[in-house]
């Protein structure tokens, strides 16, 4: 039990892939509303953003406990658009999981697949609404300008 507790734990102490904090700290600049929606609980989830330096680039971070209900279940997504009052068609929502995007497609959010190794997407009917390579260019899909 305590390997998979040091296991669990190591979620707590990742660190952003180098282009993650300049592509979000763009879309911030730019007066998009950042939010994390995680399956991690929330002390973890807490723990880790704050761990990752990040956490001052989001609005709010979601753990799927509100939701009673892991992602990819709709039902997470539409809780979280439900708890920022926003409706799921005004998210665009982020993801180097095909899983993920998927559940966000199938909740009615538009959705972009980091695709970092050139795998294949795997779904067309929740098919991804854009794939990008890394957050630079998400930030570029996006409308925006780099830094």
């Amino acid at each position: 039990m305590d390997e998979v507790n040091v296991l669990v734990a190591a979620i707590e102490r990742l660190r952003p892939v180098e282009d993650v904090v300049a592509g979000l700290q763009t879309l911030k600049d730019q007066g998009l509303r950042l939010v994390v929606l995680s399956n991690g609980d929330p002390d973890r989830l807490e723990r880790g953003v704050a761990y990752s330096g990040t956490a001052d680039l989001f609005d709010r971070v979601i753990s799927v406990e509100a939701a009673g209900s892991f992602k990819p279940d709709e039902v997470t997504y539409r809780t979280a658009t439900e708890l920022l009052g926003i409706q799921p068609g005004e998210v665009c929502f982020v993801a180097n999981h095909a899983f993920d995007c998927i559940g966000a497609k199938a909740a009615g959010m538009r959705t972009a697949f980091v695709d970092r190794r050139g795998r294949p997407f795997g779904n067309e009917k929740y098919a991804a609404d854009v794939t990008v390579s890394d957050f630079a260019e998400l930030a570029t899909v996006l409308g925006v300008r780099p830094h």
